[in-house]
C-alpha cells in the first residue's frame, strides 16, 4: 500500500507506471485514448467518485469529442482501478450538468458492472496497462446541447455546414469526420435545432457571438484592475466571480483557469449558454442554465428551493468568507430606444420581472426605463453585502452620474469607445470598478479614454476626462405660466419646424397655445445630451417635454437651449456630461453671456424657428433671427450694445458671414415667392438652408446609376458653411467654458 500525501505526486507517479502522458485538460484527472481517468488518494464510496466522473464524461459529450469507452476510478494508495464501461451509464453521461463536478455527489447510486483490478503486482499492473491499450469508444447521441460541439468538431476537417446538418446524407446521419462517436440522427427533420441553427457554422468561436460583446483590448485592461482586486482579497477568504450576463464569456476571456474555477457564469439565452458551457462547463465553478438573472429565483436575498444554481450563487453571497466580485456588461434596452441592444428575450419582458417591482419601491421614472439599471441596482442590492466585495461594470455612466444609482467608492476605470461594442454610434461607455463601501463625498472621477488598436488599448487623448454628478434637470428652470389669454389653437410643429400633421401614426401630446406673446418652444429635458432631446421650434413640438418661449423672458430661457446644444465631435465627450440646472440660475447675473446665449441662438441651424402659415391661415413669424432690424432677437441684441456689452471681434465676425448669407439667400428663387406671398417674412439660418439651399439633378449619374446632385446655389452653399464653421468656434471658445462655471452642463 502505498502513502502518497499528494493526489498530484500520486496520479504523476501512476502515469509513469503505465506508460502514457494524458490530456489533463478540461479539469479532468487524465483523458488517454480511450480511457478517462479519475485519480483519488482514496475511494471510501465508489459511487460518489463514479458520478464525478460521470459528469466529466457528459462535459465530453457536450463538446462534440470522442467519448472514452472506460472509465477508471483509481485508489492511488490502495493501488485499486475500479473500471466502468461509459455504454452501461450512458443514460447518466448523456445528461446536462453544472457546478463543480466534485460536489453534490454524495447520493448518487447505481448497480451497473464494474472490473476491479489490484495492480500492486505484476500480474495486476499487466492486467491493467492491457485494459488501458484497448482503445475503444462509446458512440452517443445527438441532442441540442452537443449540436454546437460537434460542428466545432467537424468543422476542424470540413467547412460545409450543409454537409453537416442538412439532407438525408449529412453528417449528423451518416457520420464520417464523426465516425466512432455519435449514433446516427433518426429524427425525420431538425426543428430540434431550430432555434439554434444560426450558431451552426464554421468559426463560431471565432466570431464574436450574443448580444453583450465586449472588445477584447477593453477586455484585458479590466483584467489588469480585477488582478488588482483578486490580491486584494484578506488573506484567510476565499472569492468568488460573478457574471449574470455573460453573454458567450468575452469578459472571461484571458483568465487564467485558477481564476476561471472561482467563476459563476449566467445567460439568459440558450444559444449563449451553449457556446459558454462548451467553453467555461468543465472549467468555471458553475454555468448557469437558462436562468433569468431578474427573477425571484436567482436573488440570493430570497432563501428558496430552487434548484442547485441558485444555490451555488446564495452560498457565496451568504458567505462571510467569501468576497463577492461581480464582473458585467449588462444588456441595454431602454424603452422608446431605437439603439437597444437584442436582449435575446422579448422587449418588453424585463419590465415584469421580479427586479423592477423591487426597484420600483425605492426609485421613480426614467431610472426604470433602461433594462441594465436593473442590473446595476440588484448587483449592489442584492450580491455586494461586505466592503471587501467590488462591481467591474461596463456600461454608460449616467447611473451613477445623474441617476444616483450608485454611491460606492470609486477604485479605477476607463473610457471604451461604444463603437468597439458593435454598436453604431460613437460614444463613451466606462469600464468602472466599485468597491462596495459608501462614499458620498466623491462629486467627480476622471477616466481615460481608451481607443482599441489590435487587441490591445491605445489612450484616445492625453487629457483625462472628468465626470461629474449633476443632481438638478433644466426642466425646473422651464417657464409653466398661463396666461389668461392663453388660447387652444396655436401651432404644433415637427422636429424640423415645420407644421405637425397628423398620419395616424404618431400623436400630438402638446396643448397647441397661442398668444401673441409665445416666439417659440424649447424642449431641453433630461440630463442626456443628444441630439434627440433638444429643440427649438416657432410653435408646441408635437411631442411635448418642453415649454413656450414668450416675448418677455425669452433672454433668460434662451441658455437652456444652449446647453442643451452642446457639441459632441468627440467619442469620449459623448455620455459622459450631463445638462444640469445645478448651478440654480447662477448665470442669470451675467449679461455677457446672456448675450452670447442669444447671438448664438439667432444663428445657429439647430434653432428650427421658421416663418409660416399654419393650416388655418394664421402668420407666425420668426422672431429668433437676425433677418431685418424689427424681430425680437435683433432689437434685445442692439439693447445689450447700448448697455455697454458691444459686440466683440468673432461676433461682429458672425453677424457679417450672417449677412453674407443674407445677401445670397434674398437672390434665390424661392426666397423671391416667399417674400411675395407676405413682405413679413423673416428668416432664420435653418429655413435658408432647408427652404432655400436647394440641390437640382446634375445629369449625371453616379456607378450606382443614380442622379449625382448638386448644389442649386453655389455661393451661398459656401456662405452656409462659413458661418456654420464659425459658429462651432464662438461656441467652443466662447460659450462652453461658461455652461461648465454656471453648472449648466456637468
Amino acid at each position: 500500500m502505498k502513502s502518497y500525501t499528494s493526489e498530484i505526486e500520486g496520479q504523476k507517479k501512476f502515469f509513469e507506471m503505465v506508460h502514457i502522458e494524458p490530456n489533463i485538460s478540461h479539469s479532468t484527472d487524465g483523458v488517454y485514448k480511450g480511457c478517462l481517468f479519475e485519480n483519488k488518494l482514496d475511494i471510501p464510496n465508489l459511487n460518489k467518485v463514479l458520478y464525478q466522473a460521470i459528469k466529466y464524461a457528459s462535459r465530453i459529450r457536450i463538446r462534440g469529442e470522442r467519448l472514452p469507452a472506460k472509465m477508471f476510478l483509481n485508489d492511488l494508495n490502495r493501488e485499486v482501478a475500479y473500471i466502468f464501461s461509459t455504454i452501461d451509464l450512458l443514460s447518466d453521461i448523456e445528461k446536462v450538468y453544472f457546478g463543480a463536478a466534485s460536489k453534490g455527489n454524495e447520493e448518487f447510486f447505481t448497480n451497473v458492472p464494474h472490473l476491479e483490478i489490484e495492480y500492486s503486482n505484476i500480474d495486476g499492473l499487466q492486467q491493467l496497462i492491457n485494459q488501458i491499450r484497448d482503445e475503444k469508444y462509446t458512440d452517443y447521441h445527438i441532442d441540442r446541447f452537443n449540436i454546437v460541439g460537434l460542428s466545432i468538431q467537424f468543422y476542424k476537417q470540413n467547412q460545409n455546414k450543409d454537409i453537416f446538418i442538412n439532407g438525408e446524407n449529412a453528417e449528423i446521419r451518416i457520420p464520417n469526420i464523426l465516425k466512432y462517436r455519435i449514433i446516427p440522427y433518426s429524427k425525420k427533420d431538425n426543428l430540434e435545432f431550430e432555434d439554434i441553427m444560426d450558431l451552426l457554422n464554421p468559426g463560431l468561436l471565432q466570431r464574436e457571438q450574443g448580444a453583450y460583446y465586449t472588445h477584447p483590448a477593453y477586455v484585458k485592461e479590466m483584467h489588469i484592475m480585477l488582478h488588482e482586486a483578486i490580491d486584494q482579497v484578506p488573506e484567510g477568504m476565499d472569492y468568488v466571480i460573478i457574471d449574470r450576463c455573460a453573454g458567450t464569456g468575452n469578459l472571461q476571456e484571458g483568465l487564467s483557469d485558477e481564476i476561471l474555477k472561482h467563476c459563476i457564469l449566467s445567460t439568459i439565452e440558450l444559444n449563449e449558454y451553449l457556446i459558454l458551457s462548451y467553453k467555461y462547463g468543465d472549467i468555471c465553478q458553475v454555468v448557469v442554465p437558462n436562468t433569468d438573472a431578474l427573477s425571484y429565483d436567482i436573488i440570493p436575498a430570497n432563501h428558496n428551493e430552487q434548484g442547485v444554481a441558485d444555490e451555488y450563487i446564495r452560498e457565496k453571497v451568504n458567505d462571510k468568507n467569501c468576497v463577492v466580485i461581480l464582473v458585467e456588461n449588462p444588456p441595454y434596452s431602454e424603452s422608446g430606444s431605437g439603439a437597444a441592444q437584442n436582449t435575446g428575450k422579448k422587449e418588453n419582458l424585463w419590465k415584469k420581472s421580479y427586479v423592477i417591482d423591487q426597484m420600483r419601491n425605492e426609485y421613480k421614472g426614467v431610472v426604470l426605463n433602461d433594462l441594465s439599471n436593473l442590473f446595476i441596482w440588484s448587483g449592489f442590492k442584492y450580491y455586494l453585502t461586505k466592503e471587501t466585495d467590488s462591481f467591474f461594470l461596463f456600461s454608460p455612466t449616467k447611473y451613477w452620474r445623474n441617476q444616483n444609482l450608485v454611491n460606492k467608492f470609486f477604485s479605477g476605470g476607463f473610457l471604451c469607445n461604444r463603437q468597439a461594442f458593435h454598436a453604431t454610434q460613437k460614444s463613451a461607455i466606462g469600464c468602472i470598478w466599485w468597491k462596495n463601501i459608501i462614499d458620498k463625498k466623491t462629486e467627480s472621477i476622471n477616466l481615460k479614454p481608451y481607443d482599441t488598436f489590435g487587441d490591445s488599448v491605445k489612450v484616445a487623448t492625453d487629457t483625462e476626462i472628468t465626470i461629474r454628478k449633476a443632481y438638478h434637470n433644466l426642466s425646473e428652470a422651464y417657464d409653466n405660466r398661463k396666461f389668461l389669454d392663453d388660447s387652444e389653437d396655436g401651432l404644433i410643429c415637427e422636429k424640423d419646424g415645420r407644421e405637425f400633421l397628423y398620419d395616424g401614426k404618431k400623436l400630438a401630446i402638446s396643448k397647441p397655445l397661442f398668444n401673441k406673446n409665445i416666439i417659440g418652444y424649447i424642449q431641453a429635458d433630461s440630463f442626456t445630451i443628444d441630439r434627440k432631446t433638444v429643440k427649438l421650434v416657432r410653435g408646441a413640438l408635437y411631442n411635448g417635454h418642453g415649454f413656450y418661449l414668450r416675448s418677455d423672458n425669452f433672454i433668460e430661457k434662451l441658455p437652456l437651449f444652449v446647453a442643451a446644444s452642446f457639441p459632441y465631435d468627440k467619442w469620449y465627450f459623448t455620455d459622459v456630461y450631463s445638462k444640469s440646472y445645478d448651478g440654480q440660475g447662477k448665470h442669470l447675473d451675467d449679461n455677457e453671456f446672456l448675450k452670447r446665449c442669444l447671438i448664438y441662438s439667432s444663428l445657429t441651424p439647430k434653432n428650427k424657428c421658421r416663418s409660416m402659415f399654419d393650416r388655418n391661415g394664421r402668420f407666425y413669424r420668426n422672431e429668433l433671427c437676425f433677418d431685418g432690424e424689427d424681430t425680437l432677437a435683433w432689437l434685445e441684441l442692439q439693447s445689450f450694445q447700448k448697455n455697454r456689452h458691444s459686440l466683440s471681434d468673432a461676433e461682429q465676425t458672425l453677424i457679417k458671414y450672417w449677412k453674407d448669407v443674407l445677401f445670397e439667400a434674398i437672390k434665390t428663387e424661392e426666397y423671391k415667392k416667399r417674400v411675395k406671398d407676405n413682405s413679413e417674412m423673416r428668416f432664420g439660418f435653418w429655413q435658408i438652408m432647408d427652404e432655400f439651399n436647394t440641390k437640382i439633378d446634375s445629369g449625371r449619374l453616379d456607378k450606382k446609376g443614380n442622379p449625382i446632385m448638386v448644389y442649386k446655389y453655389v455661393t451661398l452653399n459656401t456662405e452656409i458653411n462659413k458661418l456654420t464653421n464659425e459658429l462651432k468656434q464662438y461656441y467652443a471658445k466662447d460659450i462652453i467654458p461658461l455652461l461648465f462655471k454656471y453648472e449648466l452642463i456637468k
